[in-house]
């Protein structure tokens, strides 16, 4: 297959080496998390991730987000990078799989997806629902058609990264390819191919769902390009399977205690909606545009009121 060096090219800019930032330089422990991030990381004002909570977030008419290409097989490598399990090799697909719609401009083309976790079930996903977290959250990483990283670095749009949370059910089928190799990449440096992979099998099976804003990596330097879509909907891990991920070690040859950044404020951020319900044709219907134009002024006349 492809070589390791132009699998994960880009995903090594993207979690472990922002302008200058080693792999070996940030982690998430007390001396070298968060907390102690530089740069955008610390004084950006469009930070991720965030707390969604209602009164933040307003409903939007979007369009769907497409998942083009995602129903395609083919090989990736997955990697353990010291501070998640990345997998990549979708740019080298005959038809790279890409995003569109969602409010999004263009095509955004699939780089390289990872997981985010905890210890501990309350925890582990890197955006919150109202306060409350999943036990896990996945990033699917796109580059917009036509830029370099280091271009798409310097624009707000340059990426757009797709959020899935992980929710613990009996059904282990989303990451059941994934998760029959993870104990090949325990360490950090540690790659293995998998044969036959469908991103489809990432996505739940209802995406038209999804929360919009603009944001940043959550990784250093924290780069303000991201076009954020979080779906509402999550999929399945299996406790099995979430076992796994938390034997996954780090630089320091460690089981991660967490691997996700604490939320920011919006600093005067709206996050946009879409509701599932939400269609076009139903949208021309009288009693749907009732419905939705009380919605609307509903909220209008709650900002006015307080």
């Amino acid at each position: 297959m492809h070589s390791p060096l132009s699998s994960f090219t880009i995903p090594l800019i993207l979690l472990v080496q922002s302008y200058g930032v080693s792999a070996a330089s940030w982690g998430y422990g007390y001396n070298d998390g968060p907390q102690t991030w530089k740069g955008d990381c610390q004084t950006g004002l469009r930070q991720t991730p965030i707390d969604i909570r209602t009164m933040d977030t307003d409903y939007a008419l979007m369009d769907r987000v497409n998942f083009i290409g995602y129903d395609q097989v083919d090989e990736v490598t997955m990697q353990n990078n010291g501070h998640t399990v990345a997998t990549a090799g979708f740019t080298e697909w005959k038809n790279p799989p890409y995003v569109s719609g969602g409010a999004l401009q263009g095509k955004y083309f699939l780089q390289q997806f990872h997981l985010h976790w905890g210890k501990k079930d309350h925890e582990g996903s890197e955006h919150k629902i109202g306060g409350l977290s999943y036990p896990a959250e996945l990033h699917l990483v796109h580059l917009k058609e036509g830029l370099t990283i280091t271009e798409a670095m310097n624009k707000s749009d340059g990426l757009a990264v797709v959020g899935v949370f992980l929710n613990i059910a009996e059904s282990g089928e989303p990451l059941a390819a994934m998760a029959d190799k993870l104990d090949d990449v325990i360490y950090a440096g540690n790659e293995t191919d998998i044969d036959r992979f469908r991103p489809r099998s990432l996505l739940p099976s209802v995406t038209d769902a999804f929360y919009r804003y603009e944001g940043s990596l959550t990784t250093p330097g924290c780069s303000e390009a991201v076009q954020w879509i979080v779906l509402a909907e999550p999929i399945t891990i299996t406790r099995k399977q979430l076992d796994q991920l938390r034997k996954i070690r780090n630089m320091e040859g460690e089981e991660h205690e967490k691997n996700f950044r604490p939320t920011f404020p919006l600093n005067g951020r709206r996050i946009r909606f879409r509701p599932a319900q939400y269609d076009r044709l139903r949208f021309c219907s009288s009693s749907y545009s009732l419905s939705f134009f009380i919605t609307v002024l509903s909220t209008l006349l709650a900002k006015i009121i307080f």
